[in-house]
């Protein structure tokens, strides 16, 4: 009985943590990235290195690296390119990707650099595609980790 209690409390604290963590999935439908929301929507990759984060501008979500500089749009759970193309999204949040494959284990998060003050401005949000970026998730987010 003992033992059922402690793994119950066990699974609750895992998946406690884990509602504060979402995962970002590319085409190839793998989880490469993920929004810790208790670490200022930064964004990791799945290896634990920092490379982006989101900041609120106006009505739209932004995707900024720590060098300040504008990569992107969230909008309900998809990740878009500046042009307006698909690059990602969380599980369930569009079509483009239909089921996702079974997440591995998270690397260890690197410390996170300073954010600078953001020196880009985003352009005017387009609209945006059902057509998938010819720029990865990976490659979009390691842009901002100059």
């Amino acid at each position: 009985m003992k033992r059922l209690l402690l793994f119950a409390l066990m699974m609750l604290t895992v998946s406690t943590l884990s509602a504060q963590q979402v995962s970002l999935f590319d085409k190839e439908r793998e989880a490469r990235a993920y929004i810790d929301y208790d670490k200022e929507a930064t964004i990791f990759m799945w290896d634990g290195t920092p490379v982006a984060y989101i900041e609120k501008k106006g009505k739209n979500l932004c995707i900024f690296g720590f060098d300040g500089d504008f990569l992107g749009w969230y909008e309900n759970g998809v990740v878009y390119d500046k042009e307006g193309y698909f690059v990602g999204a969380k599980e369930g949040a569009s079509s483009m990707i239909p089921h996702t494959k079974t997440e591995r284990i998270k690397g260890i998060q690197k410390t996170i650099p300073t954010r600078r003050i953001v020196t880009s401005f985003t352009t005017t949000k387009p609209i945006f595609k059902r057509q998938w970026s010819n720029t990865s998730l990976t490659e979009l987010l390691y842009f901002g980790k100059k």
